[in-house]
């Protein structure tokens, strides 16, 4: 039998901080609230600000704040195939798939696309019993961003008792495109899957904030302390080293969405000429409370959030341009 692996557990403290392995994160956990699909992607475009209501729990309930917001630019998403999964003794693995015969002629730059389809709907629906889960394989169109030509392919779950209520939802979008207006509303709190900006290798002092050396320091200032006990026979993972910083992949929990904005609304809300390094925005894109990972036209996983909060439209007043 192959080695089976399970889940880490307990803290990493400085280790293991590796560069990501993908610019496009996958996700293992996915909310089983709402109702459709359980995610999306976009792409960073900017920050700004937006003077709005307060109606969280602080001191300044009910007055007017400005808030820092994250601009992200979310064109629709293309449903390329469904997938079926049963239940193994090494988890989830793909018992069948059905694709469509029209998908993005960009989609083959990322991905092998069969030029006729294995199999039809009508077979795939004759398993659907016996799979464990039903969901969906998407790829985004960031060319109708005017980003780059190569599409990111992502998975998402879909929301269901069971694999027949799955799939009879995601045969009504396969093939077709589905905007973030369909999957998000203004008010509902999303997970940010992002990688960071990368800032290459780095010393201790950037790195982890380690103090200076005294000024007369025998050696240098900028180097660690003590490695660790004598007798420990080897450096312990506790211990801050020179490394790798940045271009991690790192989730945010409960970021709130305060709107939903068409591409017409862009002029009133984003800085005349468009945003820095990135452009005008020509899509329909979120306007997210707070910061989130990366830099600018780097992909941004969503996902409906797995801690459940209390949805309340927010009330924006203009936003600071």
């Amino acid at each position: 039998m192959g080695k089976r692996t399970g889940p880490k557990h307990g803290s990493r403290s400085y280790w293991h901080r590796k560069r990501a392995a993908k610019l496009v994160p996958r996700m293992r956990s996915w909310s089983q609230k709402g109702k459709g699909l359980t995610g999306f992607l976009g792409y960073k475009a900017g920050m700004g600000q937006v003077l709005m209501t307060e109606d969280r729990n602080s001191p300044q309930k009910n007055q007017e704040i400005t808030r820092p917001v994250t601009f992200i630019e979310t064109p629709p998403i293309f449903i390329y195939s469904a997938i079926g999964y049963v239940e193994t003794l090494d988890g989830l693995k793909t018992k069948s798939e059905v694709a469509v015969s029209n998908p993005p002629k960009q989609l083959q730059r990322s991905m092998t696309v069969a030029k006729k389809p294995k199999q039809t709907p009508e077979d795939f629906e004759k398993h659907v019993a016996d799979f464990q889960e039903v969901r969906v394989l998407a790829c985004s169109q960031p060319w109708k961003a005017g980003l780059k030509q190569t599409p990111d392919v992502f998975e998402l779950a879909v929301v269901g008792k069971d694999s027949k209520e799955q799939w009879d939802f995601a045969k009504t979008i396969l093939g077709k495109e589905v905007p973030v207006s369909q999957v998000f509303a203004d008010g509902e709190f999303v997970d940010v899957i992002a990688v960071t900006k990368g800032k290459g290798w780095q010393g201790v002092v950037k790195r982890f904030g380690v103090s200076l050396n005294i000024r007369k320091a025998t050696k240098k200032r900028r180097h660690g302390g003590s490695l660790g006990p004598e007798r420990q026979g080897k450096v312990m993972y506790t211990i801050p080293r020179a490394g790798q910083m940045g271009f991690h992949r790192r989730t945010e929990r409960n970021k709130r969405i305060l709107k939903i904005a068409q591409p017409a609304e862009a002029e009133k809300m984003t800085p005349k000429g468009g945003f820095t390094h990135y452009g005008t925005l020509a899509n329909e894109f979120l306007v997210v409370d707070g910061s989130i990972p990366g830099p600018v036209k780097r992909a941004v996983r969503l996902r409906r959030a797995l801690i459940e909060q209390h949805i309340l439209k927010p009330d924006l007043k203009k936003f600071v341009v």
